[in-house]
């Protein structure tokens, strides 16, 4: 990660429908993780919906790191074995 200020990115996960339900931004820390634990409880009786909580230097850069919450088809296999050289081009620019 570039040593810019960190972004957290606060994710809504539906395991069921493969889909991210919500994102959100914060540039605060605190207000971040507080929102957190909200959402935790929130979903706490919904165990199809994940809540995860990453800090990146841009939007781009958990795209990279964390697909499973954007892709829009599923991973084959194959795509699987090729992660490891996406995310390196995708680092290299």
């Amino acid at each position: 990660m570039a040593r810019g200020k960190t972004i957290h990115f606060l994710l809504t996960y539906d395991r069921s429908e493969r889909r991210l339900v919500n994102m959100e931004r914060f540039h605060n820390g605190k207000k971040a993780v507080d929102t957190y634990g909200e959402r935790e409880r929130e979903y706490a009786d919904r165990p199809q919906i994940e809540v995860v909580l990453l800090g990146a230097d841009s939007e781009d850069a958990i795209r990279v790191t964390h697909p499973v919450y954007f892709r829009t088809e599923p991973l084959s296999m194959e795509r699987i074995a090729d992660l490891p050289s996406i995310v390196a081009e995708a680092a290299a620019g």
